[in-house]
């Protein structure tokens, strides 16, 4: 998945990224349990776009997981560093779930540094916004019950086999997931249930789109269409038939959408009659 650098150090941490492609950057953001590796579809589908640059965030994936209490703020100021490191002024910026509410306090921050936003899949409210799953897994118990998951490989081996039936992705039940130690992974958790985004919505300022979909296991798809009323301007499309990860069941419309919008031409789509784009 594009050209893997070892690391750099921001703000004394080593943090893991992958980069790929040239022209103006992308900075893309994953999710609580999640790595850079998450955005694999999405990187092919960026190739002709630009330079896409995908972290792993402290805590996650093969970045340091010093033993600290986690903050989303603390972490869009590091996405703000790491693109200072690499020398980028302005880019366009991909968060997914928790990935998104990082993205979006980075937004609020500079918006000046930031081109376009894209927020896929992405609560705002983290104790409104969170159900099913979602809800279980922010808990000790849950987050307990998914590193013994992970750490028996025949139950890990049933889970994959059980994803190819199941087109709601789960991200907590991957390799990257097994990376994270409890209290990172409690943390985080923390983290997203104890922030609420609802207020500060109308300060933003940069061209949104939001993405979601109505099978989604682990936000409430209520949370979609409430983020994109009350930012001025937003735009909002629907992928259907995926759950938590469209980017990952539903890459075609997925990145599409994605894509359209970057390029300035984002028209709209209605998964409920039809999986192309109709031009405003």
């Amino acid at each position: 998945m594009g050209r893997s650098v070892p690391e750099i150090t921001i703000q004394g941490h080593r943090i893991h990224y992958r980069e790929q492609g040239s022209g103006r950057a992308v900075v893309l953001i994953h999710g609580l349990a999640g790595a850079s590796g998450f955005w694999r579809e999405t990187f092919l589908s960026l190739s002709g776009y630009g330079r896409a640059i995908a972290p792993d965030l402290l805590g996650f994936g093969d970045s340091d997981k010093p033993v600290i209490a986690y903050s989303l703020e603390g972490h869009a100021e590091m996405i703000l560093g790491i693109s200072d490191a690499l020398g980028v002024r302005e880019f366009d910026l991909i968060g997914h779930s928790m990935g998104g509410m990082i993205a979006l306090i980075a937004a609020l921050r500079s918006p000046d540094r930031i081109g376009k936003l894209i927020l896929i899949n992405t609560p705002v409210s983290g104790r409104r916004a969170l159900h099913g799953r979602g809800r279980i897994g922010a808990t000790p118990l849950g987050i307990a019950l998914v590193k013994i998951a992970l750490s028996i490989p025949w139950i890990l081996r049933a889970l994959r086999r059980i994803k190819r039936y199941y087109f709601v992705l789960d991200p907590l039940f991957t390799e990257d997931a097994g990376k994270a130690p409890y209290s990172v992974l409690k943390s985080h958790a923390e983290a997203v249930l104890g922030t609420d985004l609802t207020p500060r919505l109308q300060e933003v300022s940069v061209p949104v789109l939001i993405m979601g979909t109505q099978e989604d296991g682990i936000v409430r798809p209520s949370e979609f269409s409430l983020t994109a009323s009350k930012i001025l301007g937003a735009r909002q499309v629907w992928i259907k038939d995926a759950g938590h990860c469209p980017t990952l069941e539903r890459p075609v419309e997925s990145h599409e959408a994605m894509i359209r919008f970057l390029k300035g031409n984002p028209g709209i789509l209605d998964p409920f009659l039809t999986n192309r784009w109709e031009e405003n």
